[in-house]
């Protein structure tokens, strides 16, 4: 507090003192903290003004306490607590980037998986995720992407390892493995090290492909010889769609070749289907599977290349094979069409990618339009549809397709924008020219 004087009480205290106006001597005044009035006198009664200095001095103070409030209030800001960084981290799951959340922000947070050679997967993975965990399962979380980072081998790459990361896309509603989507993604990622972003990212461009980019296709197919002169009179029928179709040849020896090589000419794929349509299990099992491709396979074979065609598909008599028969015929062909005619048989499309299908049956007495249709509209991109049957128009048997029931199939494939295709060519629905 400052003790300010009148002029009056320093009169009254100069008389109590017993001095006069003349006097020299000087009254020392008290100031508080060393503060007074802004005038002080000296040893010579001279009043000095000190109020620049007092003012500057003010100033000082003043600026230096502002300075102080600044670093205090900017270190507030900028230091978090534990908590507050555990809290930005949460809310970083999903977030368009996080290239914000740094190391130190990891290690604060007791995240201790998270290392400086694999932070950037950590972001890739936020960047990526659209789960939102709490703490303790994302410290979990971010442990098992960290481990598929460390991997060395594709063969390690387990889809259970997948589903612990919460890779989207790879497993349906019911929880089981869309295996394509599998393949697809093991297709395409490198060797080792793998990231989460490009492993979503692989996923995510299977799915795409499949609704987008690649066709829904449709394979038509005809077997045995005795078929010959019924496909060759309906080839207009297939103009007529712009469609295509696998005729599928037994008994080659006894047919006229000249048609055979025509339908050839005029777009379809001509295949084997064996000498004497043996059964590839029964003839096998007896004589080994050595004596059945020697017997039913290989002459025929190369009669039909030597007159020129081409001939790398195989459709089995019956629809009969076993794991041998199988790993033989794949030694000749690089494609093989299985059968199914039983009375449960659904029509659904399967992948396009695979070296051996199944044609089911659409013969008269399996014949069903309404499930043919229905097959067509739930079809997917990269599969196919496969179809097949034996002659064209009515037999004494059961083992043929009336020409009205196949011109609707075709009209309805056609205005479905359903692409037609060989069996040999089916596995090209990526563009590529090699299978």
């Amino acid at each position: 507090m400052k003790y300010r004087y009148s002029a009056w009480i320093v009169a009254l205290l100069l008389s109590v003192s017993g001095c006069n106006s003349d006097s020299k001597t000087v009254i020392e005044l008290p100031v508080e903290g060393g503060q007074g009035d802004n005038t002080s006198t000296d040893n010579n009664g001279t009043n000095t003004d000190n109020s620049s200095d007092t003012d500057n001095s003010d100033k000082d103070n003043s600026n230096t306490d502002d300075s102080d409030s600044d670093n205090a209030n900017s270190n507030n800001h900028v230091k978090e607590t534990k908590e507050e960084v555990i809290k930005r981290i949460l809310s970083a799951q999903g977030a368009d980037s996080t290239t914000s959340l740094a190391l130190k922000d990891f290690e604060i947070a007791e995240f201790g998986c998270v290392t400086a050679a694999n932070l950037s997967v950590i972001q890739g993975y936020f960047n990526t995720t659209q789960d939102e965990l709490q703490l303790a399962a994302l410290k979990h979380r971010l442990c098992k992407v960290v481990e598929l980072f460390e991997l060395d081998s594709k063969s390690l790459l387990t889809p259970n390892r997948l589903k612990e990361v919460g890779l989207r896309g790879l497993f349906f509603e019911d929880g089981k493995l869309d295996q394509w989507a599998y393949d697809e993604l093991i297709l395409a990622i490198p060797e080792s090290h793998f990231e989460y972003a490009a492993l979503q990212g692989a996923v995510e461009d299977f799915h795409h492909n499949q609704s987008s980019v690649w066709p829904k296709q449709i394979n038509i197919s005809f077997d045995d010889g005795g078929a010959l002169n019924s496909i060759h009179d309906h080839l207009d029928l297939f103009d007529k769609y712009n469609a295509t179709f696998t005729y599928y040849v037994s008994h080659y020896s006894t047919i006229d070749h000249s048609k055979v090589a025509d339908i050839e000419n005029r777009g379809h794929e001509i295949g084997h289907h064996g000498v004497i349509h043996r059964h590839a299990k029964i003839y096998s099992e007896e004589n080994g599977v050595q004596k059945w491709i020697a017997d039913d396979i290989t002459p025929q074979l190369d009669a039909m290349r030597r007159d020129g065609l081409t001939v790398t598909s195989y459709a089995y008599p019956f629809g009969a094979y076993t794991k041998e028969t199988d790993r033989e015929i794949k030694k000749y062909f690089t494609h093989v069409r299985k059968f199914a005619s039983w009375s449960s048989v659904i029509y659904r499309g399967e992948r396009s990618d695979r070296p051996i299908t199944t044609g089911l049956s659409m013969d008269s007495h399996r014949f069903d339009l309404d499930k043919i249709q229905n097959a067509i509209d739930t079809l997917k991109g990269g599969e196919t549809l496969y179809l097949a049957t034996h002659v064209i128009g009515k037999t004494g048997n059961e083992w043929y397709i009336t020409p009205e029931n196949l011109e609707k199939v075709l009209a309805y494939a056609s205005a479905k924008g359903l692409k037609f295709c060989h069996t040999s060519e089916c596995m090209n629905f990526k563009g590529n020219t090699t299978n």
